[in-house]
């Protein structure tokens, strides 16, 4: 056995205090080796203890740890962003779901520029505020979402109470594809009840002050209402209004600045805004002074192809073609 000493002073000094016989020390270079074979039973032993932890009476060595799967059973530094961001900050962030790759990533650059740049994540994943891995998603699944999706009445309350009193009311489950309250013949049958989220979006909701992002929600209103009101939207094409609109014109209206944003109700319903006893004040929002000539217009906005089919100049015309083209198909 070898040891290469490192300071011939310690080594000197512990020599003299234990005043090894046998024993001296010249001024060895850094590296100098000594072999313990010449050193007396004594200074070994006296190395030995010198070298040896000193454990109290008693004391047991204790178990090797077994070994366990990853645990992220920690509770988050803190309820922002700060916190989150730790793991969904990670473009590498994953989650199997379906046997699809779903992401998990969160851009902080896109929530900086978003409305909320200052609302801490856990101000709307309310049910995500304590530990992680989430419970929510093992036990609940992705009612996460709508729990998310339905936050915004934490904040925005006035907003919220026109929501809930309109054909869009979350009233009974999240995500309930059952007729729309106060509207049997509902023109989304089928569809869920859209929550706060399916309109306004998520990370990147925009703030009202952004010029820009307001024209690019005023020019999203087809895709935002047509994923549920496919019909409605489909046939909005009449030429002063859905023409228009189509085509990029900013003064045009999207659909929520007649059918109003919240308190969205039926044609029906006699609250509603384009119900046919509030059109001449809905209509005067663009048109000042709307008479009974803007209202006998309205009909056209989303059902000119049905009264156009429905003329009977149309008909008859149709009629004649249709007789000359069984002649000629004999």
């Amino acid at each position: 056995m070898r040891m290469t000493v490192r300071s011939a002073i310690g080594i000197g000094a512990l020599a003299a205090a234990l005043m090894l016989p046998g024993v001296s020390f010249a001024a060895p270079a850094t590296s100098t080796v000594v072999s313990t074979a010449s050193l007396s039973a004594t200074a070994t032993e006296a190395i030995k203890q010198a070298t040896t932890t000193v454990r109290p009476p008693g004391y047991k060595k204790p178990p090797m740890p077994q070994k366990q799967s990853y645990d992220l059973d920690w509770t988050l530094p803190t309820a922002g962003k700060s916190g989150c961001n730790v793991c969904h900050g990670d473009e590498n962030l994953v989650r199997i779901q379906d046997g699809k790759t779903v992401s998990l990533y969160v851009d902080s650059a896109v929530l900086q520029d978003s409305a909320h740049k200052n609302v801490p994540c856990t101000s709307c994943h309310v049910d995500f505020a304590y530990k992680t891995p989430h419970d929510t998603i093992v036990k609940n699944g992705d009612e996460w979402r709508a729990v998310a999706k339905l936050a915004c009445k934490n904040c925005h309350k006035d907003a919220f109470t026109l929501y809930s009193n309109g054909a869009h009311s979350p009233a009974g489950r999240p995500g309930d594809t059952s007729s729309t309250v106060g509207a049997p013949d509902s023109s989304a049958p089928g569809k869920p009840r859209p929550l706060c989220g399916d309109c306004h979006g998520g990370h990147a909701i925009p703030s009202k002050e952004d010029t820009e992002a307001r024209a690019a929600v005023h020019a999203s209103a087809l895709t935002m209402c047509g994923t549920c009101h496919e019909k409605a939207s489909g046939d909005y094409y009449d030429y002063y209004h859905g023409d228009a609109y189509q085509n990029s014109a900013t003064d045009a209206p999207a659909c929520w600045q007649c059918h109003e944003t919240h308190k969205v109700l039926p044609a029906k319903d006699r609250r509603s805004s384009v119900n046919e006893n509030n059109l001449s004040e809905t209509c005067a929002v663009c048109h000042a002074g709307a008479d009974e000539g803007y209202i006998a217009y309205a009909p056209l906005v989303h059902h000119a192809e049905e009264l156009h089919d429905a003329n009977p100049l149309k008909q008859w015309v149709d009629g004649i073609i249709a007789s000359i083209k069984s002649v000629f198909n004999r």
